[in-house]
């Protein structure tokens, strides 16, 4: 296992990854390996309810945020949380409780994960080391 500042990873022993968002900003660089998941609904009253979230990182919600005012392009009027992530408390060890497959590692024999804290990296069986997330400096 390792931790970031907001997300976890962790790999089973047949090489498989898994990541788990410890909070709302788990995947605001990407990090997380995935967009959407489902976890159990606070707000309902009715057992195994699930609410699914969807978590964008900051780059797919502005992509132009960094650009010069005079190349920068209208933002869309997606927004970085999902909508019903405002009544989902993020403070306690509850808020997700499950750990998530990343998708496109799926088939991939994982040797060792690490985690930075707006990043991810794996090295594979064969000794290749993949990363996504946090890319401002390349």
């Amino acid at each position: 296992m390792a931790a970031g500042n907001d997300h976890l990873l962790a790999l089973s022993s047949n090489g498989r990854t898994y990541a788990h968002p410890i909070n709302k900003k788990a995947n605001e660089y990407g990090q997380l390996g995935f967009r959407k998941f489902d976890m159990s609904d606070p707000s309902s009253s009715i057992p195994n309810t699930l609410l699914t979230l969807a978590l964008i990182p900051k780059s797919f919600a502005d992509p132009y945020a960094k650009a010069s005012p005079l190349t920068r392009a209208p933002s869309s009027s997606l927004s970085l949380p999902s909508e019903n992530l405002s009544n989902v408390n993020d403070s306690t060890i509850r808020f997700c409780t499950s750990l998530f497959e990343i998708p496109v590692l799926r088939g991939v024999e994982v040797a060792q994960v690490a985690a930075g804290g707006r990043s991810s990296y794996i090295r594979t069986q064969s000794g290749r080391v993949l990363g996504w997330g946090a890319n401002e400096y390349g």
